[in-house]
């Protein structure tokens, strides 16, 4: 994770974050209660799912996510570089949080803190496999899902 442009540059109105995600490393299914995002995908598949409705994204794609919306996604190559525009800046922190290494034991506790901290709020299972199984929706080409369009 690098973050490239900080709310302190932008006096706050926005914040640049680049991400390397690895498949099985993707977010449960969440929400934001203060930015929108909007996710370019420089590298890599990437099927998003946003309120209910999949989107599949390869590089050189983008999806906007309202605050708001239950959003999660799931990295269809081995893994995806994309860069995350958050409006308003704030949530920077959360990832530069959730970047720092912990032992497993630690890692849903840490989840559950650091998202409240920055209102975020966890909506679904403990990843989008989880989801998956559960028949919650369709990861690593399990299931239909419109084109994303430009």
């Amino acid at each position: 994770m690098s973050l490239l442009v900080t709310g302190e540059q932008t006096q706050g109105q926005f914040a640049l974050v680049e991400t390397v995600v690895r498949r099985t490393e993707e977010p449960p299914l969440h929400s934001h209660t203060r930015e929108n995002e909007l996710v370019y995908v420089v590298q890599g598949e990437v099927m998003f799912y946003l309120d209910g409705n999949g989107m599949e994204c390869a590089a050189g794609d983008h999806v906007f996510l309202p605050k708001g919306s239950e959003h999660t996604y799931c990295i269809e190559s081995e893994e995806a570089r994309m860069l995350v525009l958050l409006m308003p800046a704030g949530l920077e922190g959360y990832y530069q949080e959730m970047n720092r290494p912990v032992d497993a034991e630690q890692s849903v506790e840490r989840l559950i803190t650091v998202s409240a901290r920055y209102g975020v709020e966890i909506m679904g299972p403990g990843s989008p496999e989880d989801a998956a199984r559960s028949g919650d929706m369709a990861c690593h080409g399990g299931g239909e899902a419109p084109a994303h369009q430009e």
